[in-house]
């Protein structure tokens, strides 16, 4: 597989856009969590100065990929759309000093050759859900998960009603 590079600094200077597609089959890490290791994903990193005046960009990727439902064990077209933002930092010990949030853009250390194969596979893994289910299969564990209520001590407590030397 050929790595695509990428210089983000002067991307996001320009405000340009790399997008191209990488085959699911590809990408070592991602593809041991797919039912079959077919499907593509298609990327478009966007370049871009930040509200902070930070170089930066925007990642979308979208796809179809097959996942395996954890319910009955049968493939399950998962579609694949999600956005990230992120800002770039020149060195690594920048990363250490940054807090760490939850919610913005995510710090990623600037390269000359950014590795984009890396960063669309990595941010294909944390999209996948954690336990991929058929609709069907979901409604069919939901309705099988609400026992009958068994409730062992109800009949003392129809005992206990009808006494009176019971405190």
């Amino acid at each position: 597989m050929q790595r695509r590079t990428v210089d983000v600094l002067e991307l996001a200077r320009r405000g340009g856009s790399v997008e191209g597609q990488i085959e699911a089959a590809e990408l070592a890490r991602l593809a041991p969590a797919l039912a079959a290791p077919a499907g593509r994903i298609g990327y478009r990193l966007d370049g871009l100065i930040d509200e902070h005046g930070r170089s930066a960009a925007s990642l979308h990727l979208e796809g179809r990929l097959q996942l395996r439902c954890d319910l009955c064990g049968q493939p399950l077209e998962w579609a694949l759309d999600e956005t990230e933002r992120f800002f770039f930092v020149d060195e690594e010990a920048q990363l250490g000093e940054l807090p760490i949030t939850t919610e913005g853009a995510e710090p990623l250390l600037a390269s000359r050759a950014f590795d984009l194969t890396a960063l669309v596979e990595d941010q294909a893994i944390l999209a996948l859900p954690i336990s991929p289910r058929h609709p069907q299969c979901e409604g069919s564990a939901r309705d099988q998960a609400q026992p009958e209520t068994n409730r062992p001590f109800a009949a003392l407590a129809s005992l206990r009603r009808g006494r009176t030397d019971i405190q």
